[in-house]
Formats: structure tokens, C-alpha cells, sequence
């Protein structure tokens, strides 16, 4: 037997996924709750694994939520990885937000081996970013130096 509203469910979950991931980099975050500003008080250092654009937008946005908030911020990493490495060389809105951004707490790491292996032109990168050798070793790193690290 056919439900009558089958077909309500799938339009739902598209109409929510596509206007629930249309916050930009420019949109004001959401402020944290009482429980995280306590949560993250005594933090100084996070890190951000990053292999794709959204996770480099999604590590701005997440920084900017943590400084409005009043959370001290000594260090926010954003190592990147994979084709994100690429598309920091090629993509002009990529390289406009790390130019722009960095501001000597919110940084970027770059890892030399993607770069070799997707043949990017290091010469591209945005002046800010820093490349290091191996970007999970640089993450085990952070981590063995206490940052809070979000590998997504």
C-alpha cells in the first residue's frame, strides 16, 4: 500500500540541506551557550585538520565564534591537507580568506606532500600560509602540545 505523503520526506531532507548550508563566511556566527564559554575558558590552542573548502570556511567561522565570544585564542591552526592544498593555489576566494584572515592567532600549515603529489605551484600560496612536511604528523604534534584538535 502507498503512503499518501511519501514523497514529503525526501523534498524535506533536500530543502533542509540546501538552505542550512548556506551560511558564508561573512554571516555572523552563532553565539556559544553559557556551557561551551565555560567548557573552552581555559583553552588557548585548538587545531583544524582540513581537507576540503568547506572545512577551511567551517575553521574560520568556528574561530571568529570562539573570539566573539571572549575566549582567549593564543593559536587556531588550520592544517590543510589533501586537494584543499590545491585549491588554496587555484581558488581566489580560498586564497582571499587566508590572505585576509591570518592574523597571527588564526594561521595556516599547509602540507608539503599534497602539494607534491597534486603537482600544486607552492609559489601560489597565500603569503600567510606555512607549509610543513607532513600534515598528520603536524597534527600529532599540536596534540602532544595540548591543542584541542577537530579532525572532521
Amino acid at each position: 500500500m502507498k503512503q499518501p505523503f511519501a514523497w514529503v520526506l525526501p523534498l524535506l531532507v533536500v530543502f533542509l540541506f540546501t538552505f542550512s548550508s548556506t551560511k558564508t563566511i561573512a554571516q555572523a556566527p552563532t553565539p556559544l551557550t553559557k556551557q561551551e564559554k565555560n567548557d573552552l575558558k581555559n583553552h588557548r590552542n585548538y587545531a583544524f585538520l582540513a581537507e576540503e573548502d568547506k572545512h577551511l570556511k567551517g575553521a574560520w567561522l568556528t574561530y571568529r565564534q570562539l573570539t566573539e565570544a571572549g575566549i582567549p585564542v593564543r593559536n587556531f591552526e588550520v592544517v590543510v591537507i589533501g586537494k584543499l592544498a590545491k585549491s588554496l593555489t587555484e581558488n581566489p576566494e580560498l586564497h582571499q580568506l587566508v590572505t585576509e584572515r591570518s592574523d597571527g592567532k588564526f594561521k595556516v600549515t599547509v602540507c608539503d606532500m599534497a602539494l607534491e603529489k597534486l603537482q600544486a605551484d607552492k609559489q601560489k600560496l597565500p603569503a600567510p600560509a606555512t607549509i610543513i612536511s607532513n600534515g598528520y604528523l603536524r597534527i600529532f604534534q599540536l596534540q602532544a602540545n595540548n591543542y584541542l584538535t577537530v579532525q572532521p
